[in-house]
């Protein structure tokens, strides 16, 4: 399966390690994650929800990262049958190791997912970014 991710290139890996520092919907703090997207687009709109910057002043070396996760398994979250919070999924996922990978919906596409990657899980050395493009933003997603 291809997944996608849209990163500064500096960040563009799979370490997890800025999950790891600041948390994020679906980890805590100190436990490392990949936020990927189902497709480019949707990679695209989730970072474009967090970007509190003005047009003119985004960087301009955002990457798409296309990342092969081959045939490994992937879970399904169970986010909306439980009620449970997303953080405490993504930890006990994390915790527990069941997967390298974690399906889990979408916040800003309600008929999307985002896929998500244990880097300390013992298979996750078997995903690779397999192809990095540049990514332009365009200004119309930044009209008020």
């Amino acid at each position: 399966m291809l997944v996608w991710r849209l990163s500064r290139r500096i960040h563009a890996n799979l370490s997890g390690e800025g999950a790891r520092l600041v948390g994020g919907r679906w980890n805590s703090p100190g436990r490392p994650m990949v936020y990927c997207a189902q497709d480019a687009s949707l990679a695209m709109l989730e970072v474009r929800v967090h970007l509190d910057l003005p047009f003119e002043l985004l960087p301009s070396d955002y990457v798409y990262s296309a990342i092969d996760t081959g045939d490994l398994a992937i879970e399904e979250s169970a986010l909306a049958e439980t009620g449970r919070d997303s953080r405490k999924i993504g930890d006990d996922w994390l915790r527990d190791c069941r997967t390298a990978l974690l399906r889990v919906p979408s916040a800003i596409v309600p008929l999307g997912y985002n896929i998500l990657i244990n880097p300390l899980h013992a298979k996750a050395r078997e995903i690779a970014i397999s192809a990095e493009y540049p990514c332009v933003f365009d200004p119309r997603l930044w009209r008020g």
